[in-house]
């Protein structure tokens, strides 16, 4: 499943559940993770395909503000 759209910042707000604001709790990270795979299939250039790509970066950000397996605390 190719995801290499979806590594270039959006300029817009997804329309999902964490309010285009980003991931700001781990219950809306695990959410997040779920409409992924809710998502996966739908193709380029649908409103699906666009929440995704909005999911994925919100998803790596999260990632990347929470790699040190202490902060998960």
């Amino acid at each position: 499943m190719p995801f290499e759209h979806v590594t270039a910042p959006m300029n817009s707000a997804p329309a999902n559940d964490v309010g285009g604001h980003g991931i700001t709790s781990l219950d809306e990270y695990e959410a997040a993770t779920e409409r992924v795979r809710e998502l996966a299939d739908y193709p380029e250039g649908t409103p699906q395909a666009e929440e995704l790509a909005g999911l994925v970066q919100a998803i790596m950000q999260w990632d990347n503000a929470h790699d040190d397996a202490t902060s998960w605390q």
